[in-house]
């Protein structure tokens, strides 16, 4: 078991609701909500976020990428690197 340490952020009145609203919403306790939120910044941040399948495919047709057959997406990159 890894050993946890506690992480005090001193946050407003405001703030403390507003993110208490946010876990309820999501039916979480205010802890793991605010845990699953700091994960969620800190693996973007380092650009290491898991894209479900979904989003993963959003964000490969935003590029305008050629695509096709892999056999024919090679021909053309090898026709193309001798032309």
């Amino acid at each position: 078991m890894s050993m946890t340490k506690r992480l005090q952020i001193p946050v407003t009145e405001q703030e403390c609701s507003h993110f208490q609203a946010a876990a309820r919403r999501s039916r979480l306790p205010l802890a793991e909500w605010v845990r699953r939120q700091l994960r969620e910044k800190a693996d973007e941040a380092l650009g290491g976020t898991d894209l479900d399948p979904r989003r993963a495919l959003d964000l490969i047709k935003t590029l305008n990428a050629p695509v096709g057959p892999v056999e024919t997406m090679i021909e053309e990159s090898i026709a193309g690197r001798y032309s």
